[in-house]
């Protein structure tokens, strides 16, 4: 569209120049025919009228140079190019404004977590309050001499006792003691103290006689709140 336009104004500038060279060809004519006819031989000179002068003045003075006419339709298309980017820039501004004004709240969700159950400790054992060792000192045929060892491991005063059981066939009978009250059940042996004090010791005692020839060992041996051992 833009170049037929140019087409046809350079057109009628052409057109315009035509004429204007055939007006001046034509006031030149009749300056030389008038001058012809004049007195002793002198041209006459004859001015344009005023209407002349203007439309001469109004007439371009070179006809339009090809350069300007391709000169002209370049400017147009940046022109037109500017135009359609600033859409696109308006567009991609106005979505990270709405993202950047409305953030997501995040969620964050505290779990507390649970215990563990705690296991107890096993309570340790407790420390035996007494502890008691047999052991025989003596051993012939008819008889023996049985010794036991009581250590109180407690931090106070205490009485005690120690139980020996001897095997049915042995026979054994108690014919005296020692640090201790003895007492006889079958075959079972108990001795018996008084007032040992925390973190004492005392050995007790008794002679024994024996239905049998060979030595005897007790069967089982046991201390009140403790525990006894045979040597």
């Amino acid at each position: 569209m833009a170049k037929h336009a140019i087409r046809q104004f350079i057109l009628a500038r052409l057109v315009l120049g035509s004429a204007a060279a055939v007006l001046v060809a034509l006031v030149i004519w009749v300056a030389v025919v008038a001058g012809g006819s004049g007195s002793d031989g002198e041209p006459l000179m004859v001015q344009p009228t005023a209407n002349l002068q203007a439309a001469q003045g109004s007439l371009p003075a070179t006809a339009p140079s090809t350069e300007s006419a391709t000169v002209t339709p370049s400017v147009a298309p940046s022109t037109s190019a500017s135009a359609s980017a600033s859409p696109s820039t308006s567009a991609s501004s106005s979505p990270s404004a709405s993202a950047s004004g409305k953030p997501k709240p995040s969620k964050s969700v505290s779990r507390t977590p649970s215990a563990s159950p705690s296991r107890s400790a096993s309570p340790s054992p407790t420390p035996d309050v007494f502890t008691a060792t047999y052991s025989t000192s003596a051993n012939w045929r008819e008889g023996f001499i049985a010794a036991i060892r009581i250590v109180n491991n407690d931090a106070s005063t205490r009485d005690w006792s120690v139980t020996i059981t001897y095997p049915s066939s042995a026979d054994v009978e108690v014919r005296g003691a020692w640090n201790a009250t003895v007492s006889v059940s079958g075959d079972t042996v108990t001795l018996r103290g008084k007032s040992l004090a925390g973190g004492q010791s005392i050995t007790a005692g008794f002679q024994g006689a024996k239905g049998v020839a060979d030595a005897v060992r007790p069967v089982g041996c046991s201390v009140g709140g403790g525990s006894c051992r045979m040597g």
